[in-house]
């Protein structure tokens, strides 16, 4: 079976300039993000890289805008009609 893309890596690589913005955007809205393994004690969980949480992460570490990060919610219909 083959591994999952990492959403982290992908986000580095476009923070990198690898990847043009609406192709990110576009490809980001339609991840396949997985169910978080919650642990109050961990902001972002190290060893997952398909959650939310890592693209909250992108938004606090520079990777993505907090602009960048609601256009991909609104795609994904997060934010409601």
């Amino acid at each position: 079976m083959p591994e999952k893309p990492s959403l982290r890596a992908y986000l580095k690589r476009y923070a990198e300039g690898g990847i043009p913005r609406e192709e990110m955007i576009a490809t980001v809205s339609a991840w396949d993000f997985e169910e978080e393994d919650w642990d109050e004690l961990v902001i972002e969980p190290v060893h997952q890289d398909n959650t939310f949480s890592v693209l909250r992460g992108g938004v606090l570490q520079g990777r993505i805008t907090q602009d960048e990060y609601e256009q991909i919610m609104l795609r994904r219909g997060a934010y409601g009609a």
